[in-house]
């Protein structure tokens, strides 16, 4: 199955039309499937009070749909955040946006009548090397079921898991896939795109965080890393050197302080936190502009 994830930041009635409500956990998500062709749709359960979740959803999915049906400061830090993380991205015509454009818009996008996103989506594709990749599923829950035992849901960002497979979490547990559901759906395997639920043994779902990484060699997590930060247009005269703000990246929020390293920055984390090097992320602050910067993990530790 082809499978594309997509992060809808600021529409909840646009999220509903293009598929049937899921799971919840700060973000809401939305499954279609169509034949050997499905979309993955996230969205924040409550963007006011929980801001964040916007850099969960852009950082994690494939490409981005904006809604112009409400012109205001959460369509700007929409764009700023896709643009920042160079998230390839769908506006809807619900309303005039070329003057906000002309100042900060992704490097490939483009308008599309709200009617029409659907469609637009599923002519898209995901990379097919990801498929083929080393497995990772960034997972965003974690719950009981009787007589069935832990249960994890998740994202496979790449690679492909299979059932009778043992993982490792960054939690640093040994893990054995008993079953798989891909889209709701008993399955042997799933890949790249894919939203799952994994029955699991060798662990109790008190042992999973949100944002803990599954992969089958052991990553364990990291409380501090080197990146490179570009900051949002609209923060330029924000200093980042010794700076405390927010880091997101895939499911995992983590509060950080920020401090120049020659070219680079490096990012003391709050608490050990899974991420990878090359994993791409999103600074936030509390106060206007939220979204300050993005960079990208050069090194761990």
């Amino acid at each position: 199955m082809s499978s594309l994830v997509v992060a809808l930041p600021n529409d909840l009635s646009l999220a509903g039309e293009i598929g049937k409500k899921g799971s919840q956990n700060g973000i809401t998500f939305y499954d279609r499937k169509m034949g050997e062709e499905a979309i993955v749709v996230l969205t924040p359960s409550d963007v006011a009070a929980k801001f964040y979740a916007i850099g969960e959803i852009m950082s994690i999915a494939d490409m981005v749909v904006i809604s112009t049906a409400s012109v205001d400061a959460l369509l700007g830090e929409s764009i700023i955040a896709a643009s920042m993380l160079g998230k390839k991205t769908v506006f809807t015509k619900d309303n005039d946006i070329s003057s906000i454009l002309k100042s900060v818009a992704p490097k490939e996008y483009e308008l599309v009548d709200r009617k029409e996103v659907l469609g637009r989506l599923m002519e898209f594709r995901r990379d097919a090397s990801q498929s083929s990749g080393e497995l990772r599923i960034d997972t965003d829950k974690a719950f009981p079921v009787k007589g069935v035992g832990t249960v994890i849901l998740g994202i496979v960002r790449s690679g492909k898991v299979k059932v009778h497979d043992t993982l490792h979490s960054s939690s640093g547990k040994e893990i054995l896939v008993r079953s798989i559901q891909v889209h709701d759906d008993d399955s042997q395997e799933a890949e790249s795109g894919e939203r799952v639920g994994l029955a699991v043994k060798g662990v109790d779902h008190t042992e999973m965080e949100k944002g803990d990484i599954l992969s089958k060699d052991m990553k364990p997590y990291v409380s501090a890393l080197t990146a490179d930060i570009r900051k949002s247009p609209l923060a330029r005269d924000v200093e980042m050197d010794g700076m405390n703000c927010t880091l997101i990246s895939g499911f995992s929020v983590i509060s950080c302080k920020v401090s120049k390293k020659e070219s680079m920055f490096s990012v003391k984390l709050d608490k050990p936190t899974a991420l990878w090097k090359n994993d791409g992320f999103i600074l936030i602050r509390d106060k206007a502009p939220r979204v300050i910067a993005a960079g990208t993990v050069v090194e761990l530790g």
